[in-house]
């Protein structure tokens, strides 16, 4: 008995290389009839015992997955979806690897359905953001384990925000993966359609945008780990794009020629502050989410731009609010800068004594930078759910309809019908934007990242223990005054603090996109393609 069931398992695996190879050469509906023939060979196995068997047929999940996906064959993705839904597989996969093939069943099946559906609106946006929290489980199980977060993780998870218009995390995500050198031709051609989105809501059309657009779907051509009509299919996109390229720069007398190594140079010649802040995606440019040149050497990002009609009384005081958070963000990201770098003044240092306590706590006037760079983020979201709440009239009320602070992840309260209606009226991608960070930080929505919320409202109000290297033990009695203290190692901390800042850099770039969204909406039809007010807003820099 036991030889007959470990022989199917290896003949199943056998034919699983081939339908995977099958999938490989574009041969979909060949592989999926082999998939649906192996699952019903291991449906004949009773009773197995072997762990084997959950990895042979998790791996035939996977396939219909595949299948699913590349495909779009939604009765593939339903099979997939079933069969991991089905048993548990705690004990013979990693649960990185469960909840990242959970999240692509998933993902797959909304793809299918918004595909179909031009506006994306609140029941869609929490559809992915449940799958967002799938992704985001599987990269902080790799996190908390000190382990390498598979590249593949972070292209789907870039996939689903790009759909949620988060297009500043999708495009770092895609940088990341990218700069790893690996053959993964979807981080190239997503790459490229999210700098097509980008376009789509910005209206700002440049040559360096063009040129990395068709630079996506080149690389992707080039990738040997895709069907040969994808590859030519992705070729052709790349030289239509080219040819578009020539022609508009040869309509207007401009010379079109590679500057490629200019752009390095410019690069280089930042400072390495501003290199930083470049690399680690936290500019606040629009011209750096694609392009290292001095085009992105300041934080010059605007509600108002120089090539759209923009109308509306409330632009210059969301200009005000955007000064606020681009001030307040700037001090935040140089905190994390200085603590990263541990450069102090040799002048200022910390002068206190503390009591040694044998407990591991970092102390000091560093460890409270990155304490407070944190908290910063959360002011910053609080800010922009205020404006946000006044410009679209979603402003939270109390008794007697009294106007309450609009808390970031909270207010939006879009269970009531008539909030709901409104929002979904306005048809604003900077706002689903901001919506669907929301979601992830709310823990009634049981967000992925609604912790890094309790780590604020601890390090405000109650005791935060960040820790080097080894958690203490048998700390109890000096925490005796504390109820439900938090304990964080350092690496854990600067890399949530990191990601907390970029979280806060893509809601100030929704909130800017939902503003000029806003004001475009508002502008008569039968005007010429200027900007109606403030035609330039003057820029200063503050030494």
């Amino acid at each position: 008995m036991e030889d007959s069931i470990q022989s199917k398992i290896t003949y199943t695996n056998l034919q699983l290389d081939n339908a995977s190879k099958m999938i490989d050469r574009g041969q979909f509906e060949e592989s999926y009839k082999l998939c649906l023939y192996l699952k019903e060979l291991l449906g004949e196995v009773s009773n197995p015992t072997e762990p084997s068997f959950y990895y042979t047929l998790f791996r035939l999940a996977g396939l219909f997955v595949d299948i699913g996906h590349m495909a779009s064959k939604k009765e593939a993705s339903y099979i997939g979806l079933e069969i991991m839904e089905s048993d548990s597989f705690e004990n013979c996969l990693a649960r990185d690897s469960y909840y990242y093939c959970l999240g692509n069943a998933k993902g797959n099946l909304i793809q299918s359905t918004s595909e179909k559906q031009v506006d994306i609106d609140v029941k869609l946006t929490r559809q992915l953001s449940e799958v967002s929290s799938l992704f985001l489980k599987a990269i902080l199980i790799c996190r908390v384990k000190r382990i390498e977060t598979k590249p593949q993780y972070l292209v789907n998870l870039a996939n689903n925000l790009k759909q949620q218009y988060r297009i500043s995390e999708a495009l770092a995500l895609y940088d990341q993966v990218i700069a790893m050198n690996l053959d993964i031709a979807q981080a190239w051609v997503n790459r490229s359609e999210c700098l097509i989105s980008l376009n789509s809501i910005t209206k700002m059309h440049t040559v360096q945008q063009g040129k990395e657009i068709a630079l996506g779907y080149r690389k992707a051509s080039a990738s040997k780990c895709i069907p040969p009509d994808w590859a030519r299919y992705y070729s052709m996109r790349a030289e239509k794009i080219d040819s578009d390229i020539e022609k508009d720069c040869s309509d207007i007398g401009v010379d079109l020629e590679d500057s490629s190594h200019l752009d390095e140079q410019e690069y280089q010649s930042l400072s390495e502050y501003r290199r930083w802040c470049l690399d680690n995606f936290l500019s606040l440019s629009e011209h750096g989410l694609y392009c290292k040149c001095y085009g992105s050497a300041r934080d010059n990002l605007n509600i108002p731009v120089p090539t759209r009609a923009m109308a509306g009384d409330f632009i210059l005081p969301m200009e005000k609010v955007l000064n606020r958070l681009k001030s307040e963000f700037g001090l935040a990201r140089l905190m994390l800068y200085e603590y990263k770098s541990a450069k102090k003044s040799e002048y200022i240092d910390d002068d206190a004594c503390y009591a040694e306590l044998y407990d591991n706590e970092l102390l000091g006037t560093n460890i409270e930078k990155l304490r407070t760079a944190f908290r910063i983020c959360f002011g910053i979201l609080d800010k922009i759910g205020n404006a946000i709440a006044l410009l679209f009239d979603l402003q939270p009320r109390g008794k007697n309809n009294k106007v309450r602070n609009a808390s970031f992840h909270t207010f939006w309260e879009l269970d009531k019908k008539e909030r709901l209606e409104k929002f979904n009226s306005y048809g604003n991608a900077g706002l689903i934007g901001l919506y669907s960070i929301a979601c992830d930080l709310n823990y009634s929505l049981k967000g992925e990242l609604n912790f890094y919320k309790q780590w604020r409202n601890a390090l405000e109000h109650s005791f935060v223990f960040i820790y080097d290297n080894e958690k203490p033990e048998n700390i109890e009695t000096s925490l005796a005054y504390y109820e439900e203290p938090v304990f964080i190692s350092e690496s854990e901390f600067v890399e949530s603090a990191e990601h907390v800042l970029q979280l806060t850099r893509s809601a100030i770039f929704s909130f800017v996109f939902a503003v000029r969204i806003k004001s475009e909406k508002g502008i008569p039809k039968n005007i010429p393609d200027i900007l109606i007010q403030n035609k330039f807003i003057e820029q200063k820099k503050y030494i």
